[in-house]
């Protein structure tokens, strides 16, 4: 069930409308629910290490943030973020610890472009995983950076729902000739017609993210998507289904 329709299901932070977003167990039920994919977000410790959160703070993912509400995560050791509990007695994981922990293909979303080459030398010393990671982000230079330091691991450029690259098509393209992302992840917000006719002529399948509910899924199959991220991986299986069936055969 991880593809249907011919589109690739991916967990957005793992399965987080299950389980706490971005830790282990995220990852595991996920891969329960049967999706393709796993999307997580990588940022760099004070002391150098890839630890996996999405926000620059703690403060909405831990229940209790206590004395570390409102600080910088990038100023925190890993040992000071090992004491953070994100709900359920579950921690923040590493990016060695969710590769080590998942059998999926991922997408590991790089939110601070200074973890990049720690994150390079993480997954370069992995060959085994290259054939099922990608790179993403919103950064161009982040991209850029990436594909000089892992170019044997995709990448996929994000365009949220106020970017004005996909009303410029030459400009959008302009960055993927530098970036040489082979994926292009598109907001629901951002969907244009005349991005999504060249993104398919030169050779893109976009993914739509996220999906929360049946009309992104009615949006999804209308621009040919390859894959949709949703928070909720069950429920989208529900509602792709559910389209699905809709389609006269």
């Amino acid at each position: 069930m991880s593809q249907m329709n011919g589109m690739r299901l991916v967990g957005h932070r793992g399965a987080m409308a299950h389980r706490p977003e971005n830790t282990l167990e995220s990852y595991r039920y996920a891969e329960e629910l049967g999706v393709a994919e796993i999307e997580l977000d990588i940022r760099l410790s004070a002391d150098g290490e890839v630890f996996i959160l999405h926000d620059e703070t703690i403060d909405r993912v831990a229940p209790t943030p206590g004395a570390l509400a409102g600080i910088n995560v990038a100023t925190l050791t890993l040992e000071e973020l090992r004491g953070v509990d994100l709900g359920e007695w579950l921690g923040i994981p590493t990016l060695t610890e969710a590769l080590d922990a998942t059998t999926t293909a991922i997408q590991i979303e790089i939110k601070d472009p200074r973890v990049v080459p720690a994150a390079a030398a993480i997954v370069n010393a992995r060959p085994q995983d290259f054939e099922r990671l990608q790179f993403t982000s919103f950064n161009h230079e982040a991209l850029v950076q990436i594909k000089t330091l892992c170019p044997q691991v995709s990448r996929g450029f994000i365009l949220g729902g106020t970017t004005t690259l996909t009303d410029d098509v030459d400009a959008l393209f302009g960055l993927l000739d530098e970036n040489q992302a082979s994926f292009v992840h598109l907001n629901v917000n951002a969907v244009r017609d005349a991005a999504v006719q060249e993104l398919h002529r030169r050779g893109y399948l976009p993914t739509l993210w996220p999906l929360r509910g049946p009309d992104d899924v009615r949006r999804a199959l209308a621009i040919g998507a390859a894959a949709v991220c949703a928070d909720d991986p069950a429920a989208a299986k529900t509602w792709i289904a559910d389209i699905v069936a809709e389609i006269p055969a």
